[in-house]
């Protein structure tokens, strides 16, 4: 194993030309997937598929032209020595270069070993339902899926690193003769699950929710984002706006050093967050993956560029590496009075928001569409059930407009996969409540794809 992987960082390093940068990476993954679920009887749950791969990609940037050239990228199956020098010698041919590996000195020794799984998602599916409350009138339902993948980052300079990714995630839904009256998810990365009797606890505050009696939802409000929900907002209007490329610069990418945010707003993406969802020690380049500041005090510090230190991500080798964001932290304020008082001076309904669903940014405009899954309004000490609704705005506009943040007390997480171009990537949050300006709303319309336990990939 010694000799093999000294041969492969040869290779790698001898891909791409002096002063480029470059990555070859070995991945073997195994993913199962089950459903499962309780109506009056005992929990049942069955697998529903299990799939495994090796691959081998390469990753260049760079190049002669580097300001006009793509980043270049080739992935084959196989992990071992042989798909080296496959992936290495077609990512060099699609820069324009010349591949100098030795193909004669390869084999097809394994550079990584194939993954077993901690955890059957069939039972995780039994634990997670028997958390459940009980009513011979609900229909307990889930989805669960396990991941585990094992890595081996060969840089074009610098030595070989190896990394074990688990993340984990599960979908409940709670119906009442036949219609879903409740929902509730949870992710996880490493080997532990985490807390069950939390997931418990936030179905029975959304079916507290449901029994409230409904109310027509206003044409424009302020939303409250409460139980981690900032999360999937902040996500969408700062995250993707900050997601910068040279053949899709972000609509910021200009405004570097300057406030483009209310004051409240300091955002860092932190991918070794150690409570974050598909956190990860390394970039597909290989390069250790950092804390990155976005905003502080509402002022733009830093991009998620394309550059030889952006955080390269992909969801496997078919999908092409693009800078990500990975664990989204935002500072909550120092006491609860700023957020209490612009509660106070709220002209418009505010609507307590305590789940998001889908949502889409236009980099072209900045335009960006939110689902809002479960909403409440409050008059006086009467609470009332808003049906789903979407919210639109700009984004830039919308960061500008926020109100204020929640102390420390309301911090909550958040989980989520993330569907772009780079394929389904484990996304999360770290975040207290927040206020937003006013903001348009719009009919309800389903913007998300068909939910499985396996995430599927679909452009933004």
């Amino acid at each position: 194993m010694t000799s093999a992987l000294e041969q492969a960082g040869g290779d790698a390093a001898a891909m791409v030309s002096e002063g480029d940068v470059g990555c070859v990476l070995v991945r073997s993954q195994r993913r199962a997937a089950a459903v499962g679920g309780r109506c009056e009887g005992p929990t049942q749950a069955r697998r529903l598929a299990e799939h495994a791969e090796q691959t081998t990609a390469a990753l260049l940037l760079g190049g002669a032209a580097r300001d006009e050239q793509p980043a270049r990228y080739a992935a084959v199956t196989g992990c071992g020595t042989q798909s080296v020098h496959r992936a290495a010698r077609l990512a060099a041919e699609r820069s324009g270069g010349h591949w100098r590996g030795a193909p004669s000195a390869a084999d097809e020794h394994r550079l990584v070993d194939t993954p077993s799984m901690d955890r059957d998602p069939a039972e995780i599916i039994k634990e997670i339902v028997g958390h459940m409350p009980r009513a011979d009138s609900l229909e307990i339902s889930a989805e669960a899926h396990t991941a585990v993948e094992n890595r081996l980052f060969v840089p074009a300079h610098g030595s070989p690193v190896r990394e074990t990714l688990h993340t984990g995630a599960a979908v409940v839904d709670v119906l009442h003769a036949g219609v879903r009256v409740a929902e509730a998810d949870l992710a996880w990365s490493g080997r532990a699950l985490p807390n069950l009797g939390k997931l418990a606890e936030r179905v029975e505050q959304a079916l507290h929710r449901a029994r409230a009696p409904h109310r027509p939802v206003p044409a424009q409000i302020q939303m409250l984002l409460l139980d981690g929900s900032a999360g999937a907002f902040l996500h969408e209007v700062c995250g993707h706006l900050l997601e910068s490329t040279r053949q899709r610069p972000s609509l910021l990418a200009e405004h570097e050093a300057r406030h483009v945010a209310h004051h409240c707003l300091s955002v860092d993406d932190d991918p070794r967050h150690p409570a974050g969802f598909g956190t990860h020690q390394y970039t597909m380049l290989g390069t250790p993956a950092r804390r990155r500041a976005l905003l502080t005090d509402g002022r733009l510090t830093g991009l998620l560029k394309d550059t030889s230190d952006g955080p390269w991500r992909a969801e496997n080798a078919r999908h092409r590496p693009q800078p990500r964001m990975s664990h989204l932290t935002l500072a909550p304020a120092p006491n609860f009075e700023p957020l209490d008082e612009a509660i106070g001076d709220a002209r418009v309904p505010v609507v307590h928001v305590h789940r998001l669903g889908f949502g889409s940014l236009d980099h072209r405009d900045g335009t960006v569409v939110l689902e809002v899954k479960d909403a409440t309004l409050h008059e006086g000490s009467r609470g009332h059930r808003l049906q789903p609704f979407l919210v639109t705005a700009e984004a830039r506009q919308v960061l500008r407009d926020i109100r204020a943040v929640g102390c420390a007390a309301s911090v909550q997480t958040w989980s989520a996969y993330c569907l772009a171009t780079s394929g389904s990537l484990p996304v999360g949050a770290s975040v207290p409540s927040l206020l937003t300006g006013p903001m348009a709303t719009l009919p309800h319309r389903p913007l998300a794809p068909p939910r499985t336990a396996v995430p599927t990939s679909r452009s933004r």
